[in-house]
């Protein structure tokens, strides 16, 4: 059976549920690791989860609740509506008892003020952070319709993380995620393109009307808000991972090393999403005979196998390759079965029948 064509439904469909499943693989297999150092691994690469359990992190179950607020709102057109709920789904994962998983400081101190009645861009509401948080959650908003999906992940990126290098690199990802298909293999030179075309002004992003109308309480200049996302370390960190991939690409997998090298730990949005593309570069690009350099699995063990925030970044990376298949049950077919626990393992078969698609009429 030949697979759907990129463009269809069904393709997008088997797509979102191939990134939701990647995300939580990745989330999975480097958060056995997340706070051990690279010289103290236990393995080389690591390896997958070996209990009865894959146990995911506030990786997954932020992305899953981004999901359900994308699935409450009819009219992605109504900011103050999808606000309101994705602010919600949030506050309710910050009191679940299952949120004891490492969760993120910026985000949790960003919640609390928005519990205690702040709105993201008020001074005292969303941190001023760039820290990954922005953008390990995002899947859902880059399967989001034309018209939305820029704003709708900044949106998700200022509600916790309001600092201009959080939003530009979740903007970035969410193109790379929504459009994997054609950027296989030039994860991070298509992003490196489009940071240029920011600069020079040509970029569509920088008079999209609704991510406009996104950014209205904190600028009314969006192309210098999304200039100093990228001034502010961002294109050299990409340029730094742009050159470790053509390294590693004349080197076997058995010496790639610490993927975070040169590059960043991952630990903030910027260095989180270049790993991730590095990553995805790695396991998409085919050589003359048709092989890329990583299966996805050997992708997800080598981007756990960091001296980084591991979980984030092979969970991004996850998402990422998961996105570039338009087969249904990529992973499995990859020879990757992960056993979630029976929570998150329906909630993300429950998510991937169902797009973020709000009202498109």
């Amino acid at each position: 059976m030949t697979a759907p064509t990129t463009g269809s439904d069904t393709a997008l469909l088997a797509r979102y549920g191939n990134a939701l499943t990647g995300l939580a693989a990745g989330d999975a297999w480097g958060y056995q690791v997340e706070f051990t150092s690279y010289t103290r691994m236990p393995a080389y690469p690591v390896a997958p989860p070996a209990g009865r359990w894959w146990t995911v992190s506030d990786d997954t179950q932020m992305t899953l609740a981004l999901h359900w607020a994308l699935a409450e709102v009819p009219d992605f057109g109504d900011i103050e509506a999808v606000t309101d709920a994705i602010t919600r789904q949030f506050l309710l994962w910050q009191v679940d008892p299952d949120n004891t998983r490492a969760p993120g400081r910026t985000c949790m101190t960003s919640l609390r003020n928005l519990r205690a009645g702040a709105r993201w861009y008020d001074r005292v509401g969303a941190v001023e952070s760039a820290g990954c948080g922005a953008v390990m959650r995002l899947v859902p908003t880059a399967f989001a319709p034309d018209p939305y999906r820029l704003g709708l992940t900044a949106l998700q990126a200022v509600i916790t993380h309001k600092h201009p290098r959080a939003v530009v690199p979740a903007l970035l990802l969410a193109d790379a995620t929504r459009h994997a298909p054609e950027q296989r293999g030039r994860f991070l030179e298509h992003a490196l393109t489009t940071a240029a075309q920011i600069y020079n002004g040509t970029s569509t992003w920088t008079t999209d009307p609704y991510l406009r109308d996104v950014l209205a309480p904190i600028t009314g200049d969006v192309p210098s808000y999304l200039v100093k996302g990228l001034d502010d370390g961002t294109t050299d960190i990409l340029t730094a991972a742009a050159a470790r991939l053509e390294q590693l690409r004349h080197m076997p997998p058995t010496e790639f090393g610490d993927p975070c090298a040169g590059i960043g730990e991952g630990w903030e949005s910027a260095s989180a999403v270049a790993l991730a593309l590095l990553v995805a570069d790695l396991a998409t690009t085919s050589d003359d005979a048709g092989t890329a350099a990583l299966t996805g699995p050997e992708a997800l063990a080598w981007a756990s196998t960091s001296n980084g925030d591991s979980d984030s970044i092979a969970c991004i990376a996850g998402g990422l390759i998961g996105s570039a298949h338009p087969e249904k049950n990529y992973w499995s077919a990859a020879g990757l079965t992960p056993t979630f626990e029976p929570l998150y393992a329906e909630e993300i078969a429950t998510a991937a029948r169902r797009l973020p698609a709000g009202d498109t009429d």
